[in-house]
């Protein structure tokens, strides 16, 4: 590796690093968060659609929906009104997992191309200790050549 690969290579993995470092810190879902919970939230209102339409007498007519909300609701206890928040808890408990499914993996991916980054801070680490190692025995060598030739020089 030349010098200037391995200023390329550290001028790289530490924008990275510091890049990823702020997407972990946001605390802003993203496009990919929204996605999840807009999937999820979609899947539960089409299973309380459904459970709606099974529910109820006479399909989705106002009889139907009516009839629906009531059955669901004596599920808790309660009548149309709680049929109606029966119905929706599957929307937000699938929006919320939709959101932390996909959030929990956006996550996974940025800790691993934060290791990926820091693996190439390592490599530049290992590289310049190497050097140092090889500079540090030829400036010995070096410093061994001027003493000795600073003993034969007549004084």
């Amino acid at each position: 590796m030349t010098t200037e690969e391995i200023n390329d290579l550290r001028e790289k993995s530490g924008e990275d690093v510091q890049r990823i470092l702020r997407e972990l810190e946001s605390n802003v879902p993203g496009i990919t968060e929204g996605f999840g919970a807009i999937t999820g939230a979609g899947i539960g209102g089409a299973a309380s659609l459904a459970a709606l339409s099974g529910l109820g007498t006479a399909g989705l007519s106002a009889a139907g929906i009516t009839s629906g909300l009531a059955t669901a609701g004596s599920l808790v206890g309660g009548g149309m009104v709680a049929g109606i928040g029966v119905l929706a808890a599957p929307v937000a408990v699938l929006g919320i997992v939709g959101y932390s499914i996909f959030k929990h993996q956006k996550v996974k991916k940025q800790t691993a191309a934060l290791q990926d980054a820091l693996g190439g801070l390592y490599s530049v680490l290992e590289r310049l200790v190497m050097n140092a190692q090889y500079f540090q025995e030829e400036i010995a060598s070096i410093r061994g050549v001027i003493e000795a030739l600073k003993s034969r020089s007549p004084a």
